[in-house]
């Protein structure tokens, strides 16, 4: 009977991030209704394709910035995780888009993805971080990915910053 009912939620979710079909996200999410933030999270975190690509990987692979921008919009989504045996990261995926598919829209989705959250300085197996893999002086790619990487270091820094003067206005209360 199971056959009758169409695709399932996980086919949904690869195939709205094959073909950038927002909809089929929403329909998802509609049938999600009664879960958690964190529920909801945890079966869009795990959805892979049969090559053990996550959906930001298939949404980079094949330049669905909508659904992108839809999958980003999910309390608690995980936007860096890392293929099986490449362990490379969408970011990863996005600058090959960009490099030998459409340097525009793959600008696009790598500032998109760099304002949600992702990591530009994760190392693949290879230790490439996404910006080792831009082609040529493609100066405009290279400068999103370095501002993210500036951006992050320097949150780091502050936090920790933060953290040791926290630590010790706490002694001092004592």
């Amino acid at each position: 009977m199971a056959d009758d009912e169409g695709a399932s939620p996980r086919e949904l979710v690869v195939e709205a991030c094959r073909r950038d079909q927002q909809h089929l996200i929403e329909q998802v999410l509609d049938g999600m209704s009664e879960k958690t933030n964190e529920e909801v999270a945890e079966f869009f975190n795990s959805v892979k394709d049969a090559l053990g690509n996550y959906a930001l990987h298939i949404c980079a692979l094949y330049g669905s910035y909508d659904v992108m921008d839809a999958l980003f919009d999910i309390q608690y989504f995980e936007c860096d995780p890392v293929t099986r045996v490449d362990q490379d990261t969408p970011l990863h995926v996005a600058v090959r888009y960009a490099n030998e598919k459409d340097p525009e829209l793959g600008l696009e989705m790598i500032s998109m993805m760099c304002e949600a959250g992702c990591d530009p300085r994760v190392r693949n197996k290879p230790g490439q971080k996404p910006i080792d893999l831009v082609f040529g002086d493609n100066t405009e790619l290279k400068s999103v990915l370095q501002k993210a990487e500036y951006v992050l270091n320097e949150n780091i820094q502050q936090e920790q910053e933060d953290g040791d003067e926290n630590a010790g206005s706490a002694s001092d209360s004592e």
